[in-house]
């Protein structure tokens, strides 16, 4: 095979959040395509792979020190990082403003990160449902949203080509196709295996670079 018939070499990816229920089946799709992985956990035991291609560090998203070790050799930022029960609020917020720092620092300007479609942008048009939904989670669950909204402020005034994906309610089961647009566009859920497929196509093609779109099933 000659040089110019070698399949292109993977960009190496860093993750955040990969101990979750969404983070899981983002490193799991990841390995299939190909992808070499750095990804951070607190407890690299709560991994639920163990591959050659993925390297995992201790830590946490909140150290600068953790997250410069994840990046160093990093082409591409993934997150899925949420609230974490028993944990001060802040928790989103924090690991946002570390890894824009960081990553502007390092010349690193790919950032992917999840959020909740109850985090509004301009350009939304919610319909009842969708109002009745975020009134619920400013009410239940006031400190998570607050967090959720000021992570997604610190990534998209950055330098950086980020993208948010805004997913609305999370369900288990299989990859399905996937509805993109902004809040009353879309569904009302979306399975976790679809988000995490979105996340990585969107590594590959780069379509919603610095935008949010709301996705479901």
């Amino acid at each position: 095979m000659t040089s110019s018939e070698q399949t292109p070499t993977k960009p190496t990816l860093a993750v955040l959040g990969g101990t979750g229920r969404t983070g899981r089946l983002l490193i799991d799709q990841a390995l299939v395509r190909g992808y070499p992985l750095r990804v951070l956990a607190r407890d690299p035991a709560r991994l639920h792979r163990r591959d050659d291609a993925l390297f995992a560090l201790r830590g946490d998203a909140r150290s600068h020190e953790d997250v410069a070790r994840l990046l160093s050799g990093a082409d591409v930022v993934l997150s899925t990082l949420g609230p974490v029960r028993g944990e001060s609020s802040g928790v989103m917020e924090t690991a946002a403003r570390t890894l824009v720092d960081l990553m502007t620092e390092l010349g690193l300007t790919r950032l992917i990160t999840l959020t909740g479609a109850g985090v509004r942008q301009p350009g939304d048009r919610p319909k009842l449902a969708d109002r009745l939904i975020r009134r619920a989670l400013a009410t239940l669950q006031a400190d998570v949203l607050r967090d959720s909204e000021a992570h997604v402020r610190t990534v998209t005034v950055s330098p950086l080509d980020w993208t948010v994906v805004r997913a609305p309610m999370l369900r288990d089961g299989p990859a399905r196709p996937v509805r993109a647009g902004m809040v009353g566009d879309i569904g009302p859920q979306i399975s976790r295996a679809s988000v995490a497929d979105f996340m990585l196509r969107e590594v590959e093609a780069g379509r919603w670079i610095r935008q949010a779109p709301a996705i479901s099933n």
